[in-house]
């Protein structure tokens, strides 16, 4: 009797259920998630060891962004020829070969290249992971595709900045060892991929290289730039908790250990991973009506923090900006994908994504330049201050801004293959 072969058996031992290789392929997306956050409560130890500032921090953490850039405008479109497969192999290839660059690191510029190449890994696999779960998803239920995959980067992102505090606290060699976790989670990531199946929809055909380009039809631009809005705020949090959180915990809070700084970091996000799963029905424009005041408030609450030097009240405020972000993300996707025509729907995500990413980036790097001059606390006030006003002129423009009916996105029905 003829033994079967291996990507069968792999088969009948990883997937189990209809959402099986649905599963693994969010696990995919959250890989890059991971993987970017491990480097966190580092950054003040080679701050330390580097002898650099807060302001080159912020350079360092957005060198993520050319990187994401890359390969989502210039390989990502050529999923459905090449394969999406093969582009997620390509991004768990990329996930190990940063986490190699990091753990080698010598220097500022080493620092720099591992985020870049980090970035490579996202850009390969956000777009197309989440095109490959909406075909995978049994039940095409698209806002359940939406969630997972908000929650599978927030929940990733902060389990890899928890486990990355303990490790670099309590093992040995803290700078390298600690690599060794995106690197076997991009290991088994391969797995995933390969015994998921194929679903682009011209898988073989004639590759045609292309750039990724944005376009919005016009009857959706204000809702579309209320999404990018939510989005963009989002965002500009999750980089100043990513890169300048830990050394506020180490400076501003007199604490060292990283525990804490992965902990607090941990929090937010992992609160906004949390809200993703327990706001089913919260979705688009109401989610944003809910989340973008409880951004406000948290924001405001996070610059009256920030002098008192009280890490209780931070991890309070931590908690409630994590809730706040999670309601907000959901509705900016969910309201953008929803709005999208499905013959725009590319052009479409690409902008809106690409908000985000600036807003990664961007802020990331004034509120570093700034803290070199008025303090690492006084920059987050600032900071604070400015985002807690744009985001209450976002809100009352979510208000005043009518809802188009879903873009013909949805509900879809399921490609055709080649």
């Amino acid at each position: 009797m003829n033994e079967p072969p291996v990507r069968t058996r792999l088969q009948g031992l990883l997937i189990h259920g209809p959402r099986g290789a649905f599963r693994w392929t969010a696990y995919v997306l959250g890989v890059t998630a991971f993987a970017a956050a491990v480097p966190t409560p580092l950054y003040p130890i080679y701050e330390h060891n580097f002898e650099f500032s807060a302001g080159v921090l912020g350079l360092i953490f957005a060198a993520y962004t050319p990187g994401v850039f890359l390969t989502l405008f210039f390989v990502a479109p050529m999923a459905e020829e090449v394969g999406r497969k093969r582009l997620l192999y390509l991004g768990m290839v990329f996930t190990a070969v940063g986490s190699v660059v990091f753990t080698f690191a010598s220097g500022i510029l080493w620092l720099a290249l591992a985020r870049f190449v980090s970035g490579l890994a996202v850009g390969a696999t956000t777009s197309v992971a989440t095109a490959a779960m909406s075909d995978l998803e049994p039940h095409f239920d698209q806002h359940h595709v939406a969630r997972v995959a908000v929650a599978a980067n927030f929940g990733a992102f902060a389990i890899g900045v928890i486990l990355s505090g303990f490790l670099v606290q309590y093992a040995a060699y803290p700078t390298e060892l600690v690599y060794l976790l995106p690197f076997v989670a991009a290991m088994v990531g391969v797995l995933a991929v390969h015994v998921t199946p194929e679903t682009a929809t011209a898988f073989g055909a004639r590759v045609r290289f292309r750039v990724q380009q944005i376009s919005v039809p016009a009857e959706v631009r204000r809702a579309f730039w209320v999404a990018v809005g939510g989005i963009t705020a989002c965002y500009s949090i999750y980089g100043l908790f990513a890169a300048l959180v830990p050394s506020h915990v180490r400076d501003g809070l007199g604490i060292s250990s990283p525990v804490a700084a992965g902990a607090i970091v941990g929090l937010m996000f992992g609160m906004a991973g949390i809200t993703q799963l327990g706001t089913a029905q919260t979705r688009d424009r109401r989610a944003l009506l809910v989340g973008l005041p409880l951004l406000v408030v948290a924001l405001v609450a996070l610059v009256l923090t920030l002098p008192s030097s009280s890490w209780v009240l931070l991890l309070l405020v931590s908690a409630v900006l994590g809730a706040a972000v999670g309601l907000t993300y959901m509705g900016s996707v969910t309201l953008a994908d929803r709005i999208a025509p499905e013959d725009r729907r590319g052009p479409m995500l690409a902008g809106f994504y690409l908000g985000g990413y600036l807003a990664l980036a961007i802020p990331t790097i004034g509120v570093a330049e700034a803290s070199d001059r008025i303090g690492l606390t006084g920059a987050g006030i600032l900071f604070g201050s400015i985002l807690a006003t744009t985001t209450t002129l976002l809100y009352l423009a979510t208000l005043v801004t009518p809802t188009p009916p879903g873009g013909g996105g949805r509900p879809r029905i399921r490609p055709t293959r080649l």
